[in-house]
């Protein structure tokens, strides 16, 4: 490259970090050579310095019978206020996040829904589905913010099925709800093979899609727009007799595999959706790591370069597995319920136009 495009190339880089992030989502569909540079630890931590927005993960874990949640920022240890839900009018746990920093969170003693941006302590009631019909898993999927627009698709049990049908098929009632109408509709039903179920807290939002890892160790994904659903396989032989997990890998859905025989994680990566192709991306060494914790796992990718690990509470590990370095952050110990991707913003003027999308 001429020093010319060397010149234009930093200073887009430049721009880039101190951008918004749906600037920088659009810059990573636009430019491969953009949306790789901008999954890089470097990118992600001057990213955090020069704007209002802090990405990182809710941590939510059951604490004396309750839902107890802690930020925890991609770039680490740095402090950042813990996170508080004591606005909302009952107490409730985190079912579903979204990379725009909007959760779903489910009150289960009156089966009803609340959508809320915790950042500035805002929510809408979400009218109660059918509460008759024991909850399966739910996912939150935002359509646009500038009015906020959001669908929630419900999963349960059916009441009753055919003896030919509980022979045959697991059954799932499917119910979607629409901001843009304010009403949940029932869908067709989903009809698993005999066996199957959805695997609980293994939700991944990508490409439009939910996806669950399943219990025969396949994929279920649900496109909310489409309103349709499909069922694919893993990549074998790698997901055989070893710790599977879901997670998002710079911006695809991605498979992580762990040998604990040989301290060796393998993480595969959906190179084509629409074809269900995977690519074997990474061989990790994660004995350094097996030595402290021998039953850690992935909870999820900070970036091209940081996994966080845990397990068991009440220590979370950041983990570049590039550099081999390693930094540990101890919680409040308890049962780990969910890791969700989260945004936070402190600026006055973001928070004044959150605000406005939540009672538009």
């Amino acid at each position: 490259m001429d020093s010319a495009g060397e010149l234009c190339r930093d200073a887009i880089y430049e721009v880039l970090t101190r951008s918004s992030m749906e600037t920088v989502g659009k810059c990573r569909l636009l430019s491969k050579e953009y949306n790789k540079l901008t999954y890089e630890s470097l990118f992600t931590k001057l990213h955090s310095q020069r704007t209002a927005i802090v990405s990182g993960f809710l941590i939510q874990s059951m604490i004396k019978n309750e839902y107890q949640v802690f930020f925890v920022s991609t770039n680490g240890l740095k402090n950042h206020p813990q996170i508080s839900f004591d606005f909302l009018p009952e107490h409730a746990k985190i079912v579903s996040s979204t990379n725009q920093g909007v959760l779903l969170c489910h009150a289960h003693n009156k089966s009803c829904y609340y959508v809320c941006i915790s950042s500035i302590q805002q929510w809408q009631k979400v009218p109660n589905p059918k509460a008759r019909y024991d909850t399966i898993e739910s996912g939150l999927m935002v359509e646009r913010l500038k009015p906020l627009r959001y669908k929630i698709v419900r999963f349960s049990e059916p009441k009753f099925r055919s003896h030919r049908e509980f022979y045959m098929y697991h059954c799932i009632r499917v119910e979607l709800f629409e901001s843009a109408t304010w009403k949940w509709k029932l869908l067709d039903e989903v009809k698993l093979p005999h066996e199957e179920s959805l695997h609980r807290m293994t939700k991944v939002s990508v490409n439009g899609s939910l996806h669950w890892l399943t219990w025969k160790r396949n994929v279920f994904a649900f496109d909310v727009k489409k309103e349709s659903h499909c069922l694919f396989p893993l990549p074998l032989p790698a997901s055989e007799g070893n710790d599977v997990r879901l997670t998002e890998y710079k911006g695809k859905l991605a498979m992580t595999c762990i040998d604990r025989a040989r301290n060796f994680m393998k993480v595969w990566i959906m190179k084509d959706h629409d074809r269900k192709q995977w690519s074997k991306r990474h061989s990790i060494n994660i004995g350094v790591l097996t030595r402290k914790n021998p039953h850690v796992s992935p909870l999820a990718f900070c970036n091209a370069d940081v996994v966080l690990m845990g397990e068991y509470f009440p220590d979370v590990i950041f983990f570049n597995f590039k550099t081999g370095h390693i930094d540990m952050l101890r919680l409040r110990k308890g049962l780990l319920h969910g890791c969700f991707p989260f945004q936070l913003t402190f600026a006055t003027k973001e928070k004044a136009q959150l605000v406005h999308c939540l009672k538009a």
